[in-house]
């Protein structure tokens, strides 16, 4: 059986999302992703948000999504890129559920990150996040379960998600 709550937690451009969406297929489960859970409970987009109360309101309202989430039904969780670097939201997923790193590479992530528009990927920019990516990795490998995508689709991934977590779940059960 998988825990009540699988979050996914990765770099931006990890494509999250698309695996999240195919989990929560799988899972039969709901999918919430942070950053539209807060959109919502703040009743503006993430842009005007970070205009109107910047980075740290952001996170302050995040952490409380995420607590709202983690004390509600079973589901997925995507996060957002930082999400998981705070360690009272590593805390409240570990106590209400199961983290798994979606660790794709620099590259990967480049990729996604510029495919889906949130990154112009000039050298200035591409610079800037690789040394980010480089700082949050070591954060990320905090979480329970660690898989890469090695250029997979997200359905594949999510099959590979879901195959960890029951093999963990059996290796607790039986160790």
């Amino acid at each position: 059986m998988v825990p009540d709550r699988v979050f996914l937690v990765g770099f931006l451009g990890s494509r999250l999302e698309q695996t999240g969406r195919s989990l929560s297929e799988k899972l039969e489960r709901p999918l919430f992703t942070l950053e539209k859970v807060v959109e919502s409970s703040a009743r503006m987009p993430l842009a005007e948000l970070y205009r109107k109360e910047g980075e740290n309101g952001f996170r302050h309202r995040e952490r409380r999504a995420l607590v709202t989430v983690a004390s509600g039904p079973p589901c997925v969780v995507v996060t957002s890129p930082g999400t998981f670097v705070d360690r009272g939201n590593r805390r409240s997923m570990t106590q209400s559920g199961i983290s798994v790193f979606v660790d794709a590479t620099l590259e990967e992530c480049l990729d996604g990150a510029i495919e889906s528009g949130l990154l112009r990927g000039d050298e200035e920019q591409a610079e800037r996040f690789a040394s980010l990516y480089e700082m949050r990795r070591g954060e990320y490998e905090n979480a329970d379960v660690i898989v890469e995508p090695g250029g997979r689709d997200p359905e594949a991934i999510a099959d590979d998600v879901l195959q960890r977590l029951e093999d963990r779940v059996w290796d607790e059960k039986f160790a």
